[in-house]
């Protein structure tokens, strides 16, 4: 049965275009088109302040987006997430490396599996979420494409109207 939701996710206009529209599907052409990131994107935002390795992974990662044509201010949040579930499974990732996959609890030194484990697992999924949203995966890069620098595109390749 379905809903509006299901199915692919639709490919954003501009791609649509670039890559031509055989199904001669109506183009969107209103699509909102933010603009590109600044330099000053690359900056780790504030609330980032209190955590070192997720400002690295800002400062690592967002002049690579930027550079590329991938990212404007509309991506800050989805890239906030990102650095911030790194440096989550970072952390667990360094706690199930001390303690171990399994650690005992309670008195009777019971085994169990490293509750940190979960945690890191839970961080990768959702890092491997926003990284494939933010094309930072070679299968995702390979479905994108970066709009030049101040060009709007048109509605169509050759220049009029849908």
């Amino acid at each position: 049965m379905g809903n509006a939701n299901s199915g692919r996710r639709p490919h954003p206009t501009a791609l649509r275009i670039l890559r031509g529209n055989p199904s001669k599907t109506r183009l969107n052409a209103r699509e909102a088109m933010p603009q590109r990131a600044t330099a000053a994107f690359d900056v780790p935002p504030v609330q980032l302040a209190d955590d070192p390795v997720a400002a690295a992974e800002w400062a690592r990662v967002a002049p690579i987006l930027r550079m590329c044509g991938l990212v404007s201010e509309a991506e800050r949040s989805s890239l906030l997430a990102l650095c911030t579930e790194w440096s989550r499974y970072q952390e667990a990732h360094a706690k199930v490396r001390s303690l171990g996959m399994i650690v005992q609890k309670g008195p009777a030194k019971i085994p169990i599996v490293n509750p940190y484990l979960m945690v890191a697992n839970h961080a990768m999924a959702l890092c491997l979420k926003l990284w494939s949203e933010l094309g930072l995966t070679p299968s995702s890069r390979s479905r994108l494409a970066a709009i030049p620098a101040g060009d709007m595109p048109e509605l169509s390749k050759w220049g009029g109207d849908l």
